[in-house]
């Protein structure tokens, strides 16, 4: 067939070209290898804030509802009070849920004889250690029995320990909040600063009821943790709950919602907005050095087509139409534009695995490298390759010839 014999001779020239193909190459490779760490690094960065987030206890099949109209972590209002323990009840009688943990949250001072420290401290119901998945390092987590009698006691988070107690026990001991001493009954188990210096650690956990009559004097809710009993069931779970709270709180069909909900979703999102905006700004540069690199082999065929203008015309003068010198020049464009995708696939895939061993910035390897590759080197190929095609075809044989 005439396509496979042109694609022979393209590989022909091109191998009896070896500078001009190798210069070709270049941009391509450089634009290419950039596009395949950029994709890495994105990835990468998504799956270890996606670890992080459910190492806290934010797993895909859970969110919180926070009291106030407003956007993630950003309430419009600080005063809310809509959200009950009533609210609660209801959530946790639909099918799709496993568990609901209210929740309060005042942050306030922890004092131990001299040393002190501010805290937040959450009131909770024993499901919370449950529902969040974290292990105690020491001691136990409240019960239901103190839930029940409101009792004074209280589990500590690694930060605040260590305020208070340095490096002693502080389980059995007493520390005074506000104007009660509590028992600290548990020790948090420790995870540690996350990459955008949120400290997880530095809370305290109390009875849900303590805190409503000792510590807030108050019965509204400051959030309510949801889990659901899969993690495909959380959009419509968050849809039920939406219509649950709006009736619950007298909301009008034109009224905006008095609450908003969290998802491990909107916290990575929110978490890695700086390395998305660096990776638009790397995206555009890959983009630009890929067109630099489609700009260089239109010339540096427009160039090889002038030194083997006698190959052209001998070609055309045993035969060969217009449209076989279109094709033979359109595979030779396409093919090294391809062979430099392949050779910044390869690079890139170096420079990442590089990245991920040294431990200097996570990465993650997926086929869509390879398929952005051959989609954007086919089409630079093709672009950039039509006008140096159409001069070649359009030489005059005999002129050609003649010409040398």
């Amino acid at each position: 067939m005439r396509i496979f014999k042109n694609l022979g001779q393209a590989l022909r020239g091109l191998r009896l070209n070896r500078g001009n193909t190798m210069l070709m190459t270049l941009g391509v490779m450089i634009g290419i290898a950039s596009l395949t760490v950029i994709v890495a690094i994105g990835d990468g960065i998504k799956i270890k804030v996606l670890d992080r987030i459910t190492s806290l206890g934010f797993g895909p099949e859970s969110f919180s509802v926070m009291a106030g109209a407003g956007r993630l972590f950003f309430a419009r209002s600080r005063n809310t009070t809509s959200m009950t323990l009533e609210d609660a009840e209801d959530l946790l009688a639909l099918p799709t849920v496993r568990l609901v943990v209210p929740r309060q949250r005042k942050s306030i001072q922890i004092i131990n004889k001299k040393e002190f420290t501010s805290t937040r401290v959450y009131g909770v119901t024993p499901d919370w250690q449950l529902a969040r998945g974290w292990e105690m390092k020491d001691g136990e987590f409240l019960s239901e029995t103190d839930l029940d009698r409101s009792k004074r006691v209280i589990v500590l988070g690694a930060t605040p320990a260590k305020k208070l107690f340095k490096d002693k026990d502080p389980v059995g001991k007493m520390v005074r909040v506000q104007n009660n001493f509590y028992e600290v009954i548990g020790l948090l188990e420790e995870k540690g600063l996350t990459e955008s210096g949120y400290d997880p650690d530095d809370r305290a956990l109390i009875p849900l009821t303590t805190s409503m009559t000792r510590l807030t004097h108050q019965t509204y809710l400051h959030s309510i943790k949801v889990v659901a009993l899969k993690a495909s069931q959380v959009p419509e779970t968050m849809e039920a709950v939406r219509q649950i709270l709006r009736q619950n709180h007298n909301l009008s069909v034109l009224a905006e919602d008095d609450f908003r909900f969290i998802t491990p979703e909107g916290i990575m999102q929110r978490v890695t907005e700086s390395e998305q905006a660096l990776n638009r700004m790397l995206i555009l540069v890959s983009t630009v050095s890929l067109l630099v690199g489609g700009i260089v082999i239109m010339n540096i065929l427009l160039v090889s087509i002038r030194e083997r203008v006698r190959e052209i015309g001998i070609r055309r003068c045993f035969g060969a139409r217009r449209s076989d010198i279109t094709i033979q020049f359109l595979f030779e464009s396409i093919l090294v534009s391809l062979l430099g995708g392949i050779m910044g696939v390869a690079l890139g895939l170096g420079v990442s695995f590089g990245l991920e061993r040294l431990n200097i910035i996570p990465t993650h390897i997926t086929m869509e490298p390879f398929i952005l590759s051959f989609v954007f080197c086919s089409l630079i190929g093709l672009i950039f390759g039509i006008h140096p095609a159409r001069k070649a075809a359009f030489l005059s044989p005999e002129e050609s010839i003649r010409s040398q």
